[in-house]
């Protein structure tokens, strides 16, 4: 006689897995089956999978979504579409024929060495 309980993988908690593990376990007790060692190893699987999901879900959450790199890229290529056309004499139009098959050209800003560089900087003239 054989008593069939199917384990549920889409349950994620491993407190629930727990709890039906144990369910599992007493329905054997209660009908004196007593489990295979194979069946046994199958059952702490479950639970060891189930925490390994917690586990790499809470170290998901933890993990810095910004990084000092992302920052980088975000400030050197986000702008806003206003700032960009209230810095052009053009402006929405001007975007549009600057358009190129480089991106960099739209959203890196456009240094301008003015005649104060110059007196600081010699090496400059």
């Amino acid at each position: 006689m054989s008593l069939i309980i199917k384990l549920d993988y889409t349950i994620d908690s491993p407190e629930e897995r727990n709890n039906l593990v144990k369910k599992i376990l007493a329905d054997l007790e209660e009908n004196h089956i007593s489990p295979t060692e194979q069946y046994l190893e199958s059952l702490a699987n479950y639970l060891i999978i189930g925490a390994e999901k917690q586990e790499k879900r809470i170290a998901r959450e933890k993990k810095a979504i910004l990084t000092d790199n992302r920052m980088v890229t975000i400030n050197r290529r986000e702008t806003s579409f206003e700032g960009l056309v209230s810095q052009l004499e053009n402006g929405e139009s001007g975007i549009y024929n600057m358009i190129t098959e480089d991106k960099n050209i739209i959203f890196q800003p456009k240094i301008t060495i003015t005649k104060q560089d110059i007196a600081d900087i010699p090496a400059l003239a």
